[in-house]
């Protein structure tokens, strides 16, 4: 069997579409990571990357075959590193930006896996494609990116993608300070914010996508030198994105409620607080980060974010969760004293992955 693999193989690089074509289709089941022959074709990766990603752009059938088997060999993180190519990357995003792309979404997956490797991330950020008329007047990849990510939801852009799994790629982006730096600063094109751009999607019913959005933010309050303008309501306005998935339905009194974020007044007695204990950790996570500042610490007193938290730990199951909100409150109500006055924000290439 390992001989009609191998040949197999090379029928992706037959100069007749049918050929190609049919030997994707056959090729996917062997690319399961359970299979006997998965370790076979993570040693002919290079003879499957380009001929699979020339395939994506073909009839239907065989372009979903094609990216369902580089999915599959991504899962592998050595196969990232074969990825790393400026070419190669372009290709995908080209895929992801393409109104018309049957893959695009899969594809979406794809750079969701690759982007475990921290050089395709930082790849990312400096790659300049092809503008895409329709998602910006920018060549940056991660330009495209983050507007597709936004303007193609619910299948808006590409009747075939809802680009959910971009949201991962954002949340592994940001593990490092370069990732953090682009979020946090205004693009040449359009002057904006990136991270403005997602964090509006923290209570998206699609978890994968609010999922990754919580991620990423969390991931930019590493950045400690920029929680001035992460909390400025006229700047970036964070906080209520981070505070709205931790609120229910209670109420507040008038006088702790109207110090709060005007997003988060007045909920109503439907609101649902997030449901997912993993996503709620991450909102906590970054409520702990902004607390290692003390302007942070400041903002969220002023704010009454003890409030909010406080509701939640009546009612909270999840032990990681019922930690987070205690050491919160330690940190938000505790005393200051001259040395926790007076810390500086620390070097953000301190806080890389964690």
């Amino acid at each position: 069997m390992e001989q009609q693999l191998d040949e197999l193989i090379g029928f992706l690089s037959s100069p007749r579409p049918d050929v190609r074509q049919l030997a994707a289709t056959y090729i996917v089941d062997f690319s399961e990571p359970r299979s006997e022959y998965f370790n076979q074709l993570l040693n002919n990766i290079d003879k499957l990357v380009k001929p699979l990603l020339i395939i994506c752009h073909e009839i239907p059938v065989a372009a979903s075959k094609a990216m369902n088997t580089l999915v599959n060999l991504s899962t592998d993180t050595t196969v990232c590193r074969r990825f790393v190519d400026e070419d190669i990357i372009s290709m995908i995003v080209r895929m992801i930006t393409s109104s018309s792309c049957y893959v695009a979404d899969p594809a979406s997956m794809l750079l969701s896996n690759l982007t475990k490797n921290a050089d395709i991330c930082k790849l990312l950020t400096t790659l300049t494609v092809g503008e895409v008329p329709g998602i910006c007047s920018s060549q940056m990849a991660m330009d495209q990116l983050t507007d597709v990510f936004v303007k193609g939801m619910d299948k808006k852009y590409n009747k075939n993608a809802s680009y959910n799994f971009l949201s991962s790629v954002f949340a592994d982006v940001t593990n490092y300070s370069f990732g953090r730096s682009y979020f946090l600063e205004r693009t040449t094109y359009d002057g904006k914010l990136p991270i403005t751009k997602i964090m509006v999607f923290s209570e998206y019913p699609e978890v994968i996508r609010r999922g990754g959005v919580d991620s990423t933010m969390k991931n930019v309050c590493f950045a400690k030198d920029k929680h001035k303008e992460i909390l400025d309501p006229n700047e970036t306005n964070m906080l209520p994105y981070i505070l709205l998935p931790l609120c229910g339905p209670e109420e507040f009194e008038m006088e702790d409620m109207e110090s709060m974020p005007e997003e988060i007044q007045l909920l109503g007695e439907d609101k649902k607080r997030e449901y997912d204990p993993k996503l709620r950790s991450i909102l906590l996570e970054a409520i702990n980060l902004l607390c290692t500042t003390y302007y942070g610490r400041q903002v969220l007193r002023a704010k009454n974010v003890y409030y909010v938290i406080r509701e939640m730990h009546k009612v909270e199951g999840d032990d990681t969760c019922i930690e987070l909100s205690e050491r919160a409150v330690q940190l938000i109500q505790g005393e200051e004293s001259s040395n926790t006055k007076d810390e500086q924000p620390e070097n953000d290439d301190a806080f890389e992955e964690i």
